[in-house]
């Protein structure tokens, strides 16, 4: 009988963990979609607080930073994790934030898939 202190940092035990690790099923990883927005403030709203409102709005599955204002446009880094069977949170975060209280449009400048 092998005692337990023999298999402390024994090459067995790295092939058994390896070995059990490899049987598990691991769960799927979820893909991420980023993209890159511009919301045009309307001319009756206040850039500023706009700006704070897009920042703030709640998007489920996505995160969202505000990069930086120019005139009266917004841009937006968004981040979504999306599942093999749901692959609409971008659309769901785009149309959430376009209704957003002083938004007059908004356009996705660019769409990557992935973290880097």
């Amino acid at each position: 009988m092998i005692s337990h202190h023999r298999l402390q940092g024994s090459p067995y035990v790295l092939a058994l963990a390896a070995a059990c690790f490899s049987v598990i099923p691991q769960q799927a990883v979820a893909a991420q979609v980023q993209a890159y927005a511009i919301f045009e403030v309307a001319s009756s709203a206040n850039v500023t607080a706009t700006a704070d409102k897009l920042r703030g709005t709640s998007l489920g599955n996505c995160l969202q930073l505000v990069i930086g204002a120019h005139a009266r446009d917004v841009i937006l880094h968004i981040a979504c994790d999306e599942s093999s069977t749901d692959t609409s949170y971008l659309s769901q975060a785009m149309i959430a934030l376009a209704k957003v209280d002083g938004i007059s449009r908004a356009t996705i400048v660019s769409v990557k898939q992935g973290t880097s």
